[in-house]
């Protein structure tokens, strides 16, 4: 029996999206990476001083070392306490490893960094590295939300008994179409990806965005009666293939590049 942690419904209507790069759907193009960064914060109101030094320091710093757009975002449902996601693609594993001790070496990080108790930005963070998917090679900004205040976006993660199970997800949202369903009934994909390392192993995690909320809940609604959606859904071969679901709905940070 799967366990869902669904911790809203509710909704927004279609749109195509339309990748910062390349353009949606690019099979061919190379494959990238992304890294998922979760930032657990003491309280509340701690959180502006994390945005600021994000917004400030660090994203500009990555700019420079070609990792472009990032996204900071704030959960507003399907989290617990205080936490601020961050989003960086990376446009190969090189620059995953390095990205970080670059930045730390730059005069501007050294001197925003406080090190101590008092100046503490957060408590902990969780990396989680993935591979972008062959279907959705690229992050996009979807057109439908692109500059709309009050947009929301939804993570996904889809954990798995197994990496075989896992893998045969993934082939459900390549080669079985899922992904292309999504894009008809108005679910404008932010990216896909199948995580290499980080917490929930095996899993893989997606991230849509709307308008609003009431467009999610439609556009959820649309998608469930689908017939592409319907018949693909019956196909054995991905039966089994989620243990679990868990669903936060965030908002973008003023300092987020999506």
């Amino acid at each position: 029996m799967n366990r869902r942690k669904f911790i809203t419904t509710t909704a927004i209507a279609g749109a195509t999206s339309t990748t910062l790069l390349q353009g949606a759907g690019h099979k061919n193009h190379q494959q990238g990476y992304l890294e998922l960064i979760r930032f657990v914060v003491r309280n509340r109101s701690s959180i502006r001083t994390l945005e600021k030094y994000l917004g400030d320091t660090v994203i500009p710093e990555l700019n420079k070392l070609g990792c472009s757009p990032v996204g900071v975002f704030k959960p507003k449902y399907g989290s617990h306490g205080a936490d601020v996601y961050m989003l960086v693609p990376h446009k190969d594993i090189e620059s995953f490893t390095t990205a970080w001790k670059k930045l730390t070496a730059t005069e501007a990080f050294k001197a925003a960094s406080d090190t101590t108790p008092e100046g503490q930005l957060y408590e902990r963070m969780e990396t989680t590295l993935m591979s972008t998917f062959s279907h959705m090679p690229e992050l996009e900004i979807p057109a439908a939300v692109k500059g709309v205040d009050g947009r929301i976006f939804e993570l996904r993660i889809y954990e798995a008994h197994n990496r075989m199970k896992s893998d045969l997800k993934v082939e459900m949202f390549n080669e079985g179409g899922e992904i292309e369903i999504f894009r008809n009934v108005g679910l404008h994909p932010v990216f896909f990806g199948h995580s290499l390392a980080g917490p929930l192993m095996p899993n893989l995690i997606y991230m849509l965005a709307f308008k609003d909320m009431a467009e999610r809940d439609a556009n959820w609604k649309k998608f469930s009666s689908d017939p592409g959606w319907v018949e693909l859904r019956q196909n054995k071969r991905y039966s089994g293939t989620v243990s679990n679901i868990t669903d936060i709905i965030m908002g973008a940070s003023s300092v987020s590049q999506i």
